[in-house]
């Protein structure tokens, strides 16, 4: 895949000579300074096709058509005003989008939905990020919509500066064991707000928890390790806020509206075989 570049190297990058010139792309109208940024560029990035090629190296010898439009995206992005930083960003954030898919273990997270999805929706959250408690709605609708097609993942990504974020993701696990992940992911996100130590006993015995036993697993290292496998995917897929999704392992980058995340679920059914 292509790395995930600062700005300071992209601008090294973009500044290398043209290696090449992109046989089969209409690059009239394009400064050659731009045309060497992104034939730089596409020289760092790996083939879709072939592992073993870099990207430019397909292009010119037309073995791939994804590599080929790819850089047909690059020369447009020029075409349409883009300065080199921003064609760099864009070409990069289209192979994402494009070609790599993250791959999660889910067989302890909690789930809901399809028995037997064609789309798995996870979901990278913290209990006291706003956006994440207005989620809820949006992939419920989603999830609704698609009631055999579409399951959703839970999974800890509680951010170091919220107060209660990891000891609600603790309380939500422990639930999980008995049985009430998401009755207490519910009750936290209707209280974020007004979440104190105290509020996840309450919230325990609100869902009549064995209480004995959900404050056993609130500090036990089963449900610690989860949390820390959880992170370690997140940092894994380089997920730097909350909510992050992934639909089947590509993440998601369009606006966070039931109507467009609905759109790419209708695209991947189309999809399916």
């Amino acid at each position: 895949m292509l790395p995930a570049y600062s700005f300071g190297v992209l601008a090294l990058i973009l500044s290398t000579p043209a290696l090449n010139p992109l046989p089969g792309i209409n690059t009239s109208g394009v400064a050659n300074d731009n045309m060497q940024a992104l034939v730089g560029l596409l020289g760092q990035g790996v083939c879709p096709c072939d592992p073993k090629q870099t990207i430019l190296a397909c292009v010119q010898q037309k073995t791939c058509p994804a590599a080929t439009e790819l850089a047909q995206f690059g020369v447009d992005k020029f075409k349409e005003g883009l300065s080199v930083s921003q064609v760099g960003e864009a070409v990069i954030r289209k192979y994402i989008d494009d070609h790599v898919r993250y791959t999660f273990d889910v067989s302890n997270s909690p789930t809901k939905g399809a028995k037997k999805p064609s789309i798995t929706i996870v979901e990278f959250a913290d209990f006291e990020c706003p956006h994440c408690s207005s989620m809820r709605a949006i992939l419920g609708s989603v999830a609704k919509k698609y009631p055999n097609d579409v399951a959703l993942v839970f999974k800890q990504f509680p951010l170091p500066h919220h107060t209660y974020a990891e000891r609600a993701s603790k309380a939500a696990l422990a639930a999980q064991r008995q049985g009430k992940f998401w009755e207490m992911h519910d009750l936290i996100f209707d209280n974020q707000t007004r979440l104190s130590n105290a509020s996840f006993g309450t919230f325990a015995k609100q869902l009549g928890l064995d209480l004995k036993r959900f404050n056993s697993d609130m500090v036990g290292g089963a449900v610690k390790e989860q949390i820390d496998r959880d992170k370690q995917e997140a940092i894994a897929a380089q997920i730097q806020g909350t909510p992050a999704l992934y639909i089947n392992g590509r993440m998601y980058t369009d606006e966070m509206t039931p109507e467009k995340i609905a759109a790419m679920v209708e695209t991947l059914l189309k999809k399916a075989p």
